[in-house]
């Protein structure tokens, strides 16, 4: 698989219900080689293609990417500038209000005291299994080998699939993000979720999310016995090449190290 050329990324329109995603495959994609997984979730404001364009600089050949577009129009001044994915993931101190009747706000509150997921967690659950699932249809993806990455609030929708599901994914990566807050309890699945593989990658100078939080959080998740990988870069909220570099490297270091 090596003399690689440019990859291709396609874009699909959304199934019904489902949610807009664009893939990235490598050009010289080989139909009997099981290719790792990589289910992208951007950043507040961007979209599917963000990521799914910044795979090359991170292999432009040991993956296939599957990039997914938050179900929230973001807005700023009156226009919009791109999607999100919903309150729940949201940083606590950016949490706004939303335009919500008073009954289905009640409905909400009540299944996040019990413990239960909302219907919004539960429509973006559907959506990213079913894209999976298509993508697993069409491509040939090792079904032991599906990673999590997510940059900024999307790294809050990895968290929370990631440690909600365990046993569906190989491992998580987090990007300048956080932990998600509201009605969801990480180490809840606390003893399936120790053979899950995590990396945070974080920015020193984030002045979004300062690098303390993410490193709290991280002690967080390793006082339960998680296996968590942090590393820092002299950067702020920005990917970096050195940064996408170091993904790169502990990837294959989990996919090596489960066929040895």
């Amino acid at each position: 698989m090596s003399g690689d050329r440019r990859p291709l990324t396609t874009a699909a329109e959304p199934r019904t219900g489902a949610l807009a995603e664009a893939r990235f495959i490598p050009r010289r994609y080989e139909p009997n080689y099981p290719y790792p997984l990589l289910v992208l979730f951007h950043g507040r404001g961007g979209d599917e293609h963000q990521l799914a364009a910044a795979m090359p600089a991170l292999s432009g050949r040991n993956y296939v990417g599957l990039s997914l577009r938050g179900p929230e129009v973001v807005r700023r001044k009156g226009r919009e500038v791109g999607f999100g994915w919903g309150q729940l993931f949201a940083r606590s101190e950016s949490r706004s209000p939303r335009s919500v009747s008073p009954g289905s706000a009640c409905e909400t509150v009540r299944k996040i005291l019990a413990g239960e997921p909302s219907d919004e967690v539960d429509r973006l659950e559907d959506g990213v299994f079913d894209a999976i699932r298509a993508a697993r249809r069409s491509l040939h993806i090792h079904s032991e080998r599906i990673f999590l990455l997510g940059v900024g609030e999307g790294a809050a929708v990895a968290y929370r699939l990631g440690l909600s599901y365990p046993e569906r994914f190989a491992g998580v990566v987090a990007i300048n993000g956080w932990l998600p807050r509201l009605g969801f309890a990480p180490l809840a699945r606390l003893r399936s979720c120790r053979r899950l593989k995590l990396l945070v990658a974080h920015g020193e100078w984030n002045g979004r999310t300062p690098v303390t939080d993410a490193r709290r959080e991280v002690a967080l998740l390793r006082a339960g016995g998680l296996r968590v990988a942090f590393q820092s870069y002299p950067c702020g909220h920005r990917l970096t090449r050195p940064m996408l570099a170091d993904v790169d490297s502990w990837l294959m270091r989990q996919c090596t190290a489960e066929s040895a």
